[in-house]
Parts: structure tokens; C-alpha cells; sequence
């Protein structure tokens, strides 16, 4: 088998009621993750990353030191010699903790391995995921899930078999911004909701011509690879949102595709996704995933007001985003309700995710707060904005 190629840009980083996920994030995230962590025991769990790009250095990587539960044991990447054994001496692993995609397999047999993360081009989530599955692995996978729901079935399906533990990167299910919004959301603070407007948006076709052009992610432009376009790289955010602050899940959707710019994106690789989710309630969100310009929004209305999501400043003054994480530190962010700032802390995404994911592992949970079946439903609902846009942006039921 030909080993894939390593990415080595940066990454910018995929049915439930109104009483379940929503109001347990609300009501008790922070206190029971803290306490199933006392509960946990001493020894940390190891993790193998799978895929060394940009991603994995710069977002995953630094932030494991910080876990309380986690440990970086080893690595599964496409050049051992060079970047593997770089890898093992900056991190400390030794280097028979370097696999290869061809000898993956053999994790199995590494104890030191408790669970990977699976930091690869989204067409091969579902491979490598249903691999170290296989191999009795816990499995975290990068969003999207995969491209297809097909491809989410058969990994959930591989999980379950194995009897590991799969869950997806949704890593603001336990950032303190969005847990404190969805809290204020339950609480009524904003009256009856009547609509979102959710966007994650970042200028990947201005640096396609720029003069870093040869750094940026080009297999983003590759249709089998990617999945599709902006909708599958950061469109799932504005799903997640919309879904998590209301509780609930669309009953149809609307989607309309554009290109600003034909000239470098292929068939299959939309520029722009704008799409409309109308949930049963009737409330509506407004999302939008584009490569024409960096912008993020993450704002639920109601007819008492509002609760908005918003980049907050760095200690270096720079802004931070409302959805996305930085490189080993807190991405700044800022909580609003109507005009007035709710002071709330920030933190350590990764650290945090992998630290619930190893708590969930010692606590023998069968299923992880954001689940292979939170990444289905979203693929699923992806799916149907392609639908939609593909017949003219006519309303399909989700």
C-alpha cells in the first residue's frame, strides 16, 4: 500500500432533545469532567498521532503535555527516519513507538499505545480509524468524520466491534465560552429563541495566490480527498453550533453554493456554502463556511436579546476567534449577552478534549460525549446541503 502524504501546512481547524447533550453541558460539564478526572487513577493513557502535518505539530501536539490523563507514546507517520525520529526526541517516546502506515498493524501489539489520534486528509479518516480500531485502539478522529455517512457507519460499526471508544475532535463541547453560552441559552436569558446566525469562514483562496501559496493545504483542492469544499472543512462548526445552543437538530435544510473565484477551485470543491437549517420549533440558522474571506460569527437571538460568541483579545493584542484553538495556547475568546461581557475562563481545547476522551477510556464509558454518532448525524445533515444546493437551494428534509 502507498503510504499517504504528510501535510506539512498549518491546519485551521467536525437526535439529540433539548433535555439531553444540551443541558448536560449546561448544567454540569465543568464539575462531573473534574470529578470523573479525580476519579480517574495516577497513570496516564498513551496516545499515538496518526499523521504528522500541520495540524498534528501545531495543534495537538503541544497541548498534550498539559493533560492530566494523557501521555504522547508514539506516532504513525509516512517518514519514520526523519520526521518520526524529530518527533521521538522532541517528545520523548522512544523509537520503536514510530509505526508506518504499512505497519500499522502492529500497534496492536504496543501496550504503551492506549488510543490514537487521527489527524489525516478527511478521505482517510475512515481508513486509518477503522485500523487502529481493529487493532483494539481507541480511536479520536479529526472532523469532518469522514466523507461520507456511509464511511461514519462502517467506523462506528468497526468501534463497536472492537469494543473501543470513538469520538470526533468537537473539541468546544468542553470550551468554556460555548458551555457557559449553551447554559445561558437553557436558562431563557435570551426569551424564546427565534434564530442563529453561525459562520466559519477563512481566506484559503487568497492565500492560494499569495506568497506562501506553496505552504497552503492543496489537497483541499482535491474533491476525493477533501470531501468537498469550505461545507466539509469548517461548515461542520456552524452545524455543531447551531445543534448544541438549540438542542435539538434541523428538520430540513437549504444550501446555495458559490465561487468567487472558478478559476482555483475545481468541480466538487465549492468556495462558499451558505445554508439554512430550519429546526421543528422554527427556529432558524443562518450558517455560512467560505475560502473568500476570514470571518466568524457564532450569535443565537431571541425575542429577549441575544448570546454571541466572539473573538477576544490575546495577551499580545491579537484577536482570537470564536470557534477555533491557537498553538499550545488559549485561543481568546469573548461571551456577550446583549452588550454586556460575561466574564468566563479560557483554556487549553486539545488538552482538554483528549483529558475527557482518557477519563471516558478509564471510566469504561460506551459512548463519548461527542461520538462517532454526533459525527454521523453531522455528514449526514452536510449531505443534505449538497442536496439542496445541487437542486437549486429547494428545501431538503433532513
Amino acid at each position: 500500500m502507498s503510504q499517504p502524504t504528510e501535510l506539512t501546512s498549518s491546519f485551521s481547524r467536525r437526535h439529540f432533545t433539548r433535555g439531553g447533550i444540551a443541558t448536560a453541558l449546561a448544567a454540569g460539564v465543568a464539575p462531573s469532567f473534574h470529578q470523573a478526572l479525580a476519579q480517574g487513577g495516577g497513570k496516564k493513557l498513551g496516545l499515538a498521532i496518526v499523521g504528522l502535518g500541520g495540524y498534528a505539530s501545531g495543534c495537538i501536539a503541544p497541548e498534550v503535555a498539559a493533560c492530566e490523563h494523557v501521555t504522547l507514546a508514539g506516532v504513525v507517520t509516512g517518514n519514520p527516519d526523519t520526521k518520526g525520529k524529530e518527533w521521538a526526541t522532541q517528545y520523548g517516546f522512544p523509537e520503536d513507538a514510530i509505526y508506518t502506515y504499512d505497519t500499522l498493524e502492529k500497534i496492536a501489539e504496543d501496550e504503551r499505545i492506549d488510543m490514537v489520534h487521527i489527524a489525516l486528509p478527511n478521505s482517510m479518516h475512515a481508513e486509518y480509524a477503522i485500523k487502529c480500531a481493529k487493532a483494539g485502539k481507541h480511536v479520536m478522529v479529526e472532523k469532518p468524520m469522514a466523507i461520507s455517512s456511509e464511511e461514519c457507519e462502517a467506523m462506528i460499526a468497526a468501534a463497536k466491534e472492537a469494543g473501543v471508544l470513538l469520538g470526533v475532535n468537537y473539541r468546544l463541547h468542553w470550551e468554556p465560552h460555548h458551555v457557559k453560552a449553551i447554559e445561558l441559552v437553557n436558562k431563557g436569558v435570551i426569551g424564546d429563541m427565534a434564530c442563529g446566525n453561525y459562520e466559519f469562514s477563512w481566506g484559503y483562496s487568497r492565500g492560494l495566490v499569495g506568497p506562501n501559496k506553496d505552504k497552503v493545504k492543496k489537497w483541499l483542492l482535491d474533491p476525493k480527498m477533501a470531501g468537498g469544499g469550505a461545507l466539509f472543512d469548517t461548515g461542520v462548526y456552524p452545524i455543531q453550533a447551531a445543534c448544541y445552543l438549540t438542542g435539538k437538530e434541523p428538520v430540513s435544510v437549504r444550501g446555495f453554493a458559490s465561487k468567487v473565484h472558478p478559476e482555483l477551485f475545481p468541480d466538487g470543491v465549492e468556495e462558499t456554502m451558505s445554508f439554512e437549517m430550519l429546526f421543528d420549533d422554527g427556529f432558524q440558522a443562518l450558517c455560512r463556511a467560505s475560502y473568500s474571506q476570514s470571518y466568524h460569527q457564532c450569535t443565537t437571538l431571541g425575542n429577549g436579546g441575544f448570546i454571541e460568541i466572539r473573538g477576544g483579545l490575546g495577551e499580545n493584542g491579537r484577536p482570537g476567534s470564536a470557534f477555533t484553538q491557537s498553538n499550545g495556547k488559549p485561543n481568546p475568546k469573548a461571551l456577550f449577552h446583549n452588550l454586556r461581557e460575561i466574564p468566563t475562563d479560557q483554556t487549553l481545547q486539545q488538552a482538554v478534549l483528549l483529558d475527557a476522551f482518557a477519563t471516558a477510556i478509564k471510566n469504561g464509558d460506551e459512548i463519548f460525549k461527542t461520538s462517532g454518532e454526533m459525527g454521523l448525524r453531522d455528514i449526514r445533515i452536510a449531505e443534505k446541503v449538497y442536496e439542496s444546493a445541487a437542486k437549486g437551494g429547494l428545501s431538503v428534509e433532513v
